[in-house]
């Protein structure tokens, strides 16, 4: 099996016809909540699985702690069984809510922001076995990331986002080597220009993804590839496939 996920965050413009702006994340994360149902899910766990992903992150929004109990949760992942998916990550925010998601669904990490100070942070993390990846947003370098994991430890590590280091124009390849072994999970995404966040296929952008997977390899990376892509104005279930491909050719070579 390869370790190529889709990212459901991928899917934060579906509730509106796949139109919305990147400010308005908010209130798009609040309407995937209420629209997500269990019809909802089942019908995007089998569009990921057409689209030949075996391996899912689930993003917040459609498995939110305000939505969901412990039934609940065996349901959806009943679903995620059923279309052959199996999660492998949790994009949140770290807070004891989120926490306790992954523990009813069987995801071993939550990729995203802290919710609570870096010492709760890690105490959390270490009382409940779940571990912590810090993804890149506004950061200009490898140093402001690893700061935000106050160095790292067994279960605080890095979730290189590539598109956002394309957007604040940073060298991807070179922070991914820099970051090292701290890097744990990988969201691969490119964009069109920096200092914009306007996301597109995979090297067809700024961002040297093929270089990108090739430092991760030679860093001994072996977590997970999760692709991802936020568009504001398509639908990402039409370029799932070449992405994926894309991705496959490259953890080949």
């Amino acid at each position: 099996m390869n370790k190529i996920a889709f990212n459901t965050a991928n899917l934060v413009a579906r509730v509106s016809g796949y139109r919305f702006e990147m400010n308005n994340w908010g209130a798009q994360h609040q309407k995937t909540i209420a629209e997500t149902d269990e019809a909802a899910w089942r019908d995007i766990c089998r569009e990921i699985a057409a689209c030949g992903f075996n391996a899912i992150e689930v993003w917040e929004a459609h498995a939110a702690p305000e939505a969901l109990d412990e039934d609940k949760a065996k349901r959806w992942r009943a679903i995620m069984d059923e279309a052959g998916l199996q999660p492998i990550a949790y994009a949140a925010g770290l807070r004891p809510e989120t926490v306790q998601v992954c523990q009813w669904l069987g995801i071993p990490h939550i990729d995203g922001g802290l919710r609570l100070s870096l010492d709760e942070s890690i105490a959390l993390c270490h009382s409940s076995g779940i571990s912590f990846n810090y993804e890149n947003h506004p950061e200009r370098s490898p140093e402001e990331i690893m700061d935000k994991i106050g160095g790292g430890d067994e279960h605080m590590g890095v979730c290189i986002d590539t598109g956002w280091l394309g957007t604040q124009g940073l060298d991807a390849p070179e922070t991914i080597h820099e970051v090292g072994s701290w890097m744990r999970h990988l969201h691969l995404k490119d964009v069109k220009a920096i200092g914009g966040h306007e996301t597109c296929l995979l090297g067809s952008g700024i961002v040297d993804i093929a270089r990108c997977v090739e430092v991760a390899k030679a860093n001994g990376y072996e977590g997970w590839y999760s692709w991802e892509d936020e568009p504001e104005d398509r639908n990402p279930f039409e370029s799932a496939a070449q992405n994926r491909e894309f991705i496959e050719k490259l953890l080949a070579s």
